[in-house]
C-alpha cells in the first residue's frame, strides 16, 4: 500500500471470533508449478490473507504474505526489542538465509491462533516466486517456467514498471507491489494486488484514488453510497465511503487487456489522501484489491524473476457467467 504498511480494519470485524485455522483437505491443485517448497495455508475464519509457519531465529509462527507492504517485520510481542527497532534475524525460506526485519506491534482484532509473528513484505517476496492456492502455498527461489504454465491454463500479467526482483526497472514513482489491470465501464486502470488487506467487512473490495474515483464520474458510472467503513491509517481513525456500481461488472485483465475473468459481486472504497503514502496520493487514477479477490482468482503465481503475475481465475468463470445474465436482463 505505501512504503510503510498501515493496517486497516473494520470496526464491523469485531464481532468476529478469532482462531487460527491451518486448510489442507487433499488440495487438489497442490502442484508445484514452478518448484519451490510447499507449506500449509493458514487463515482466519472467513478471512483471505494468505499466511504460513516460518522459523526466525528458533521461533515458530504464522506469518502474513504481504505485497502491500513493502518491508518485512517481526512481532515485538514475540521477538526481543522496541517497536520499530530494526534488527537482522534468520528466516526459514528458500533462498533467504537472514534478513532485516523491523519489530511491529500487531494489536489486531483478527489473527492466527496464537497470535502473528511477523510479515514477509516486498522486500523479500520481490526475490521469491509464490504460488497461492485455497490450502497451499509454494514458495521457492527462482524462475516460471512460462510454458508449463500456459499449459495449465493460467494468464501472464507482465508487471513492467510495477513488480520484479529488479529494482532499476520499477517505476520510482510507484512501491514494487504485483498489479492487474481492472476496467469499470470504459475506465481503465492498474489495481495493486494487497494480499494483506482482509477485506472482511465488505467481500472484494476495491480501494481506488480520488483520480479515479473522478474519471468514472466522469465517465457516467452510477455510483451508489451503500456505507461507510471506519478503519485505523497511519493518521488515526478515518472514515471512507463504500459505493456500490450499479448493473456495472468488473473485468480483471492483463496489460493488454485481455480478459481473465469478470464479476459483478464487488464494492469500490474511495480513499482519501491522507499523508500515508500509497494509490491515495497518486495523481494518476489507481485501484487496490482485497486479498478476497485471491479466491476469484483462484489459482496465483508471483514470478519476481520474470516481472510476471500468472491468474487462473477458474474459481470466478461462475461469476462471469453470472454477470453476463445480468447484462442481458
Amino acid at each position: 500500500m505505501a512504503l510503510v504498511r498501515t493496517v486497516s480494519l473494520s470496526l464491523a470485524a469485531t464481532a468476529i471470533l478469532i482462531s487460527g485455522v491451518a486448510m489442507d483437505f487433499g488440495d487438489p491443485d497442490s502442484e508445484a508449478l514452478c518448484g519451490g517448497r510447499r507449506y500449509v495455508r493458514i487463515a482466519i475464519p472467513h478471512g483471505a490473507s494468505p499466511y504460513i509457519e516460518l522459523a526466525a531465529d528458533g521461533k515458530s509462527g504464522p506469518f502474513l504474505l504481504d505485497y502491500g507492504a513493502t518491508r518485512s517485520a517481526l512481532s515485538a510481542a514475540a521477538f526481543p526489542g522496541p517497536e520499530g527497532q530494526v534488527r537482522k534475524a534468520t528466516i526459514s525460506l528458500p533462498g533467504v538465509e537472514e534478513a532485516f526485519f523491523h519489530l511491529a506491534r500487531y494489536d489486531l482484532l483478527l489473527q492466527p491462533e496464537g497470535g502473528q509473528f511477523g510479515v514477509i513484505g516486498g522486500d523479500l517476496l520481490s526475490r521469491l516466486t509464490v504460488q497461492l492456492t485455497a490450502r497451499a502455498v509454494h514458495v521457492g527461489a527462482g524462475a516460471c517456467p512460462a510454458a508449463r504454465l500456459l499449459a495449465r491454463g493460467l494468464t501472464p500479467v507482465a508487471e513492467t514498471g510495477f513488480f520484479g526482483s529488479d529494482p532499476a526497472k520499477i517505476d520510482p514513482r510507484r512501491p514494487d507491489v504485483p498489479v492487474v489491470f481492472v476496467r469499470l465501464g470504459d475506465v481503465r486502470a492498474f489495481a495493486q494486488i494487497d494480499t494483506g488487506y482482509d477485506d472482511l467487512a465488505h467481500g472484494r473490495s476495491v480501494d481506488i484514488n480520488e483520480a479515479l474515483f473522478e474519471r468514472l464520474l466522469e465517465s457516467g458510472v452510477r455510483l451508489d453510497r451503500v456505507s461507510d467503513i471506519d478503519l485505523w491509517t497511519c493518521e488515526g481513525r478515518e472514515r471512507w465511503p463504500v459505493y456500490r456500481l450499479n448493473d456495472q461488472v468488473i473485468a480483471i485483465e492483463n496489460e493488454q487487456g485481455k480478459p481473465i475473468v469478470e464479476t459483478a459481486d464487488f464494492h469500490v472504497i474511495v480513499k482519501r489522501p491522507n499523508g500515508c503514502g500509497g494509490i491515495a496520493e497518486m495523481t494518476e487514477p489507481a485501484a487496490q484489491l482485497g486479498a478476497s479477490f485471491l479466491e476469484l482468482f483462484d489459482t496465483v503465481v508471483f514470478d519476481p524473476m520474470n516481472a510476471t503475475v500468472w491468474l487462473n481465475g477458474a474459481a470466478g468463470r461462475s461469476d462471469s457467467e453470472a454477470a453476463g445474465a445480468a447484462k442481458m436482463k
